[in-house]
């Protein structure tokens, strides 16, 4: 093992010949014209090495680059200390004999990206020259005005090595120090003080170091497989790779990676494919920064698809370019975190993070071939794959990893994914794996780590292809937050937080009503497998059931129920958010498609799951409520043919009454609201909902906000009149809103009760008064015509410029309108690509068309559209000759092409 931490010379990354004679001729300018001469060629540098960059992709490595963007920055940084210790008096030619400067960092490292900042330290000798103070000062202010972000300090020697004793944030910038002016002396001491540092303090750093990552992931979320993820801090990233190479100095004592093999465990291989890692992120960051003109590490969607491009990745079998892109940029983050927590566990192993654990206290035998230390389970010896039935071993090994809460160690799970080969259909068909893996799944409250170490040992998709092919597999829009795999393995500890009684009561009360549990996490794991093969998921999906329940040997009647499943499983989803479900034409035909109680619990359960794994906040309080809703009113219908409204409305008058209404005018408020009211308002808005009515009352507008973690929640009431929520909708986007979910209700006495979700393009004011008055100022005076709407839209078009929205990949947008639902309104369907003013233009078609909307259900998922409209027209349903009419109407408003 490295004993002493390597030297580091002055050493400034060589720059181009020309520009360093551009800057000693600069040097002698006045300092304003200096400044601008700096800046243009620090621009004109930037811009050359974007273009050689974008040039030569395949080419130029991320490492390229980064040198080439720290040469100039050195080279810059260079010319501006040397005029600073002019200015200052110090000795020419000799002052870095007193006085160093060194980067630190990233930049210490060589890996800069066009706007990194820019992280500095002047290290004076304890003896410390007078003309050090206004040296620092004025080095301080160059870099300003040349508009580098900066983050420097001064330290003296004995005063540094006593900081980073204790400031550990400090010591991680130095250990990735580079001396850029720096006498031989000033860069020894620095050389000595890490030495002295790492000798007293590697413990208690490593232990800060690893706090820190548990912090970071907690704050950037566990995943991995985050469709946007951040190229620093996501696990995986470059913050991890910058994880790696501290160990190694605390460790080992050398700042490079490859020290880390010093740590047995890890192979030359490993890290070689952290360094491919690494590079492949840094020229991403480059290729984002210089994309945006800023500082850019969120990955964004369409920087993923100009990417993908530029990097040369075509359309191929179904999969798009940037779908290929991404998923080996998924496997490269994956190689980053696993390699990071098998570093951590050797150091705890041998002891480098305090007091040495001893293997014997935690070692525990399972049987012959494995053993477990600290709740991770190893091999016990080399010969388990020659031996008979290794696939059986491994899965009766999971199982009984999950009875006992352990996990598979990263070491067995590099020594599985090299023996994949062993997979093959006789184990694929064996029917004593497939009665493990039936039991695994029917142990609710703790499926999901021993499927999940399954996975990513590879294991689970060489038995199970139908979910193997989902492995990084990216859902390329703005609504989904997770590759769908990830999504298929949260929405199994969704369950099994359900079974734990840890979610809300409701979900928890109809899982025990499910009989086969085991059935149930079998669909929820596989209802995505058909995303693979790009559009219509859910049929292709159920037409895979069959080929998985034959190697699984389930009888017809499990067959069925697992096909059910996945082949329904957005039903619940779509009919609670696109219809008025309680209407008794469309409730009857739901529930007999739906067939049994059975169904319709295991169904639930599989819904709220799934959607609760979509993303953090896609699932709002409204829309759970809805489908606790659709599940009740589902389930009455298919046991008593009948939908009991009377608990609801018991609800709602009970906060009413606590709330301080009086019974009778509670009763009253209810009477004079349509009967979706009682099912689709909650008890928590219900005195909100009167507050507002009774504003729309007395001053002809009520309005109500509130600022929640999940959007903007805004009731509106109107008079109404013709064309009302159009007039209403383009308002809320001419201020600035995107409507994200919205419902109406028409009153008795001729109110419009709107409730919204919104979005915003104000983020920042949204706390401000000011802002509320206009919009209710704007909002009254459009509500009686006063104000054309339409103006408040097109100024918004003018004055903001709405960024591309990331092209999704959805190309099919319809229009549909059907009369079958609904006893009494003909519904209209669109599903296309939401854009600013979308609802509005909506609205105004149907009024333009002299239909008139009674209830609405709007949802934006991503960059998706999918609004839904209960309409008349003279008070009564649509004839097919006026629904047409309305679809073309719509289809003209939508840009479409009639058909």
């Amino acid at each position: 093992m490295t004993t002493a931490v390597e030297p580091a010379a002055a050493s400034p990354a060589v720059a181009d010949p020309g520009l360093v004679a551009a800057l000693a001729s600069a040097a002698v300018l006045p300092r304003p014209e200096f400044i601008a001469r700096i800046r243009e060629l620090r621009s004109a540098g930037l811009a050359a090495i974007k273009a050689d960059q974008l040039a030569h992709l395949g080419e130029l490595t991320g490492l390229d680059v980064s040198e080439r963007i720290t040469a100039l920055t050195d080279a810059v940084v260079v010319a501006l200390a040397l005029r600073a210790a002019a200015k200052a008096g110090a000795p020419d030619g000799s002052w870095t004999e007193q006085v160093g400067i060194i980067a630190l960092g990233g930049y210490g490292r060589r890996e800069m990206s066009p706007y990194s900042d820019l992280d500095l330290l002047v290290l004076a000798d304890d003896r410390r020259p007078a003309w050090l103070e206004p040296m620092w000062a004025e080095l301080n202010t160059l870099l300003w005005d040349v508009k580098f972000q900066v983050g420097a300090s001064q330290r003296g020697c004995s005063e540094l090595a006593k900081i980073i004793d204790e400031d550990f944030v400090t010591a991680t910038a130095l250990i990735e120090q580079r001396p850029l002016l720096a006498g031989p002396v000033l860069a020894a001491k620095v050389t000595q003080i890490l030495e002295r540092f790492r000798s007293r303090r590697a413990a208690a750093f490593l232990r800060f170091k690893l706090d820190e990552l548990g912090r970071r992931r907690s704050q950037a979320g566990q995943s991995i497989f985050l469709m946007e993820p951040n190229l620093k801090s996501n696990p995986g990233c470059l913050r991890d790779v910058q994880l790696l190479r501290v160990m190694a100095f605390a460790a080992c004592g050398a700042r490079h990676l490859p020290a880390l093999a010093e740590l047995e465990s890890i192979t030359r291989d490993d890290l070689a494919g952290i360094e491919a890692t690494n590079d492949h992120l840094l020229r991403l960051r480059a290729l984002l920064h210089f994309q945006h003109g800023r500082k850019q590490d969120v990955f964004q969607l369409a920087d993923q698809v100009l990417v993908a491009k530029q990097l040369g990745y075509a359309d191929v079998s179904r999969l798009r370019a940037v779908e290929h892109f991404m998923k080996a940029h998924y496997a490269r983050t994956l190689h980053v975190h696993q390699i990071l927590d098998l570093a951590i566990s050797r150091l705890r192993a041998k002891g480098l993070l305090g007091r040495r654990i001893l293997i014997i206290k935690s070692r525990k035998i399972l049987d012959k071939d494995f053993t477990a230390v600290e709740g991770k389970l190893y091999l016990s010896h080399s010969g388990f794959f020659a031996q008979a039935d290794p696939v059986l071993r491994l899965f009766q090994a999971a199982r009984a990893c999950q009875q006992r809460e352990w996990r598979f160690s990263y070491e067995l799970q590099r020594q599985i994914r090299s023996h994949l080969h062993l997979v093959d259909d006789a184990a694929r068909r064996d029917p004593r794996i497939a009665a493990v893996f039936l039991a695994m799944l029917g142990d609710l409250g703790r499926t999901r780590p021993p499927l999940e170490d399954l996975h990513h040992a590879g294991l689970l998709g060489a038995w199970l292809p139908e979910f193997g092919v989902l492995t990084c597999h990216m859902q390329f829009d703005s609504y989904h937050q997770y590759t769908v795999d990830e999504h298929s393995l949260i929405a199994l500890g969704n369950l099994d937080a359900m079974a734990k009684g840890e979610v809300a009561p409701g979900p928890g009360r109809i899982l025990p009503s499910v009989a086969r549990k085991d059935l149930l996490t079998l669909a929820l794991l596989l209802h995505d497998m058909g995303k693979y093969m790009g559009r219509g998921h859910v049929a292709r999906g159920a037409l895979m059931v069959q080929a998985v329940a034959e190697r699984l040997g389930l009888d017809q009647v499990a067959e069925d129920l697992v096909y059910f499943l996945v082949d329904r499983h957005v039903a619940l989803s779509d009919a609670s958010r696109m219809r008025n479900f309680h209407e008794p034409a469309f409730l009857k035909t739901f529930a007999e498609r739906i067939g049994s109680r059975e169904r319709l619990d295991a169904l639930y359960c599989l819904t709220w799951c799934d959607a609760r794994a979509v993303g953090e906040g896609v699932l709002t309080g409204w829309q759970e409520e809805l489908l606790h809703e659709l599940h009740r009113a589902t389930a009455d219908q298919l046991e008593h043919g009948v939908v009991r409204s009377e608990d609801h409305r018991q609800r709602l008058l009970r906060a009413l009454t606590e709330g301080g209404t009086a019974p009778a005018a509670a009763a009253t408020f209810l009477n004079d609201l349509p009967h979706t009211y009682l099912h689709l308002a909650r008890p928590d808005e219900v005195l909100r909902h009167r507050t507002v009515l009774a504003g729309c009352t007395a001053d002809g507008l009520g309005l109500a906000w509130n600022l929640g973690d999940r959007g903007i929640s805004v009731v509106v009431a109107a008079p109404n009149r013709h064309g009302l929520f159009a007039d209403i909708a383009a308002c809320l986007s001419g201020h600035g809103f995107d409507v994200i979910e919205a419902r109406i209700w028409l009153t008795k006495p001729g109110a419009a009760l709107f409730s919204f979700r919104l979005a915003s393009i104000i983020t920042g004011r949204l706390g401000e008064a000011e802002i509320w008055d206009r919009l209710r100022r704007d909002l009254r005076a459009v509500s009686r015509s006063e104000l054309d709407a339409r103006e408040l839209l097109d100024r918004r078009r003018r004055t903001i410029v709405v960024g591309k929205p990331a092209d999704s990949g959805f190309d099919d947008p319809a229009v549909k309108i059907e009369h079958q639902s609904s006893d009494h309104w003909s519904v209209v369907d669109v599903h296309c690509k939401d854009e600013p003013g979308l609802l509005s233009r909506l609205c105004r078609a149907i009024s333009d068309a002299g239909c008139a909307i009674g209830h609405a259900c709007i949802n934006t998922m991503g960059d998706v559209a999918v609004d839904v409209f209960y309409v008349q027209q003279h008070g009564a349903k649509l004839t097919p000759e006026a629904g047409d009419r309305l679809r073309q109407q719509l289809i003209g408003a939508l840009g479409l092409s009639g058909a």
